[in-house]
């Protein structure tokens, strides 16, 4: 029985999920740089156009204040996808 086919099928998911990943670390990055404090990857999440951040409230507030920056520099660096908002 040849499986080959399916191994194909696999590596479609695995690429998608490595540029996720590649996504969800540009974002953290991009956070880090304009409010110097680092977000893990497990804290982020994309939902469509919108970038989740779970987080305290003082971090929330210092993202908001630095949000039309980040939203720039995300849409600069990512190539995916365009974000219309951070929350």
């Amino acid at each position: 029985m040849d499986f080959n086919h399916i191994n194909v099928f696999l590596e479609k998911f695995k690429k998608l999920l490595s540029q996720k990943e590649a996504s969800l670390t540009t974002i953290a990055d991009v956070i880090t740089k304009h409010i110097g404090y680092n977000i893990d990857i497990k804290n982020i999440k994309i939902k469509g156009d919108i970038v989740l951040i779970k987080s305290s409230p003082m971090l929330r507030s210092e993202i908001l204040i630095h949000k039309e920056g980040i939203l720039t520099d995300l849409n600069n660096n990512i190539t995916i996808s365009h974000f219309k908002d951070i929350r």
